[in-house]
């Protein structure tokens, strides 16, 4: 029981952190969509090789926002 309230808040953790952030980078100026995937790419460390990528890498407040 203990294992799978862990797995749960591990989980709610995860699409917490990942809701903030897109938000965050929503808010600097990033798109909606592409805020919610670089947030998931930043989370779970694929599928950060993308042109819109560097957007967020070459800026130093959305490279704080993924870096957190």
């Amino acid at each position: 029981m203990i294992a799978l309230l862990t797995f749960f808040l591990l989980i709610v953790a995860s699409l917490t952190a990942t809701r903030v952030a897109a938000v965050a980078l929503t808010l600097s100026g990033v798109s909606p969509e592409v805020a919610r995937f670089q947030a998931r790419s930043a989370l779970s460390g694929s599928g950060f090789t993308t042109s819109e990528a560097d957007t967020v890498v070459n800026h130093p407040v959305r490279r704080r926002i993924i870096m957190f």
